[in-house]
Parts: C-alpha cells; sequence; structure tokens
C-alpha cells in the first residue's frame, strides 16, 4: 500500500476600514491665561467662517483651509466645538498565501507568503491641529507604511 502525498492551497484577506479620528481645532499654547497644561485641554480657536474645505484640500500637504480658523485674541477663548472635524480614514488590505505539502502522516511543509498593505494605500495620520503653528492643516505622518511583503 503506497502512501498519499498530497498539497493544500489556501488563500486568505483582511480588509480593514475605519472612519477618520476626531480632533479639535485647538491654540498651542496658554494664550488665555487659564493655567493650561500644554498639550492637556487646550484652548480652542475661532471659527472665521471661511469654508472648511475646499479645492485643493484632503491632502497631505492641506487637509484642511487654515484660512477658516484663527487664534483667539489673548485672554479670551475660541468658539471652535470639541472633536467637530475628522481626520482621514484608513484602508488596508493583507493578503496570504499558503501552500501545505504532506510528506507523511507526521510530517509536512508549508510554504507561506504574506502582503500587508497590499495594495500599497497610503494612510495619513491626523492633521496638525494648532493654528499658531506654521504646519496647521498639514499631515506630516503615515498611519500605516507602505506595503510589506513577508
Amino acid at each position: 500500500m503506497g502512501e498519499t502525498h498530497h498539497s493544500e492551497l489556501a488563500l486568505s484577506s483582511v480588509y480593514q476600514y475605519q472612519t477618520g479620528m476626531p480632533f479639535t481645532i485647538s491654540v498651542f499654547g496658554d494664550t488665555a491665561n487659564s493655567g493650561t497644561v500644554l498639550g492637556e485641554n487646550p484652548i480652542r480657536a475661532n471659527v472665521t467662517g471661511k469654508p472648511i474645505f475646499g479645492p485643493g484640500t484632503h491632502t497631505a500637504d492641506e487637509w484642511l483651509n487654515p484660512a477658516a480658523f484663527a487664534a483667539p485674541p489673548a485672554f479670551t477663548y475660541g468658539n471652535v466645538g470639541r472633536n467637530t472635524l475628522y481626520g482621514p480614514s484608513m484602508r488596508t488590505l493583507d493578503l496570504a498565501i499558503a501552500r501545505s505539502f504532506n510528506f507523511t502522516e507526521r510530517m509536512a511543509f508549508q510554504f507561506r507568503a504574506e502582503a500587508f498593505n497590499a495594495l500599497n494605500q497610503v494612510n495619513l495620520g491626523t492633521p496638525n491641529r494648532f493654528v499658531n503653528t506654521p504646519q496647521f492643516g498639514s499631515i506630516t505622518m503615515a498611519m500605516t507604511p507602505g506595503a510589506k511583503f513577508n
């Protein structure tokens, strides 16, 4: 009686989609002189009435229109609501293909190839939210790296 040697092929995938993270347009520093510690519950900015999103926005260089917000006058608070804007969404597709080769009942070999973020989708991080900084409205880091193959 001869032994049977067979192989199995398996394909798996994981698609992930997340909406953007909410963020609040704020002022860097304690311009209202309220004793706010830097980075904790910052002073909010003012809405200027200009369009927040327009032509050329939703990019890494300009996620929003910087002219739509301004720092409030000294010793005052801004009128922007908390978490009123959302950053970019995130999309990733991970793929794996595996093939098993059975040599005996107890011995097998598996070849496996994996691709993370297989579509090489650039997923941007949260925009800079501080109106009184040069980077305001731009995105300077990615949420996920480019494609990776194992």
